[in-house]
């Protein structure tokens, strides 16, 4: 049943960052908005079932689908490190920081706006 659990949790990620990928895609040319709303929002999301995992709020099999099935097809490291060396290698040294910067502070700041919000939920 774990399995089952990340699986399903996996292939809805997954699916959800390529629909998220096409969604935004024209948002900002040039620039991967999609891979950088993922990852933001599993961070938000692996943030909160954090937080309800320290608050004792949440069975391990939930966590397992929500944390690292879902978060995990979510969010990919992968992707966000290709499009940067993309942009690197298109010449945009400024695209390519700002896309490093904006996935780094933004996915920090969401984990922690995730655990605050489970705090608050837990309350």
């Amino acid at each position: 049943m774990d399995l089952l659990a990340v699986g399903l949790g996996g292939l809805l990620g997954s699916v959800g960052r390529w629909r998220l990928g096409v969604w935004l895609s024209d948002l900002l040319p040039g620039l991967p908005a999609g891979t950088l709303v993922a990852n933001v929002l599993a961070a938000l999301l692996i943030g909160f079932v954090g937080g309800l995992g320290l608050a004792g709020g949440m069975p391990e099999r939930q966590r397992l689908f929500w944390a690292v099935g879902l978060c995990g097809g979510l969010s990919t490291f992968s992707t966000f490190s290709s499009e940067t060396l993309q942009l690197l290698l298109a010449g945009s040294w400024a695209g390519a920081l700002g896309n490093v910067t904006a996935n780094l502070l933004s996915c920090l700041l969401a984990v922690a706006a995730g655990m605050c919000l489970a705090r608050l939920v837990s309350a």
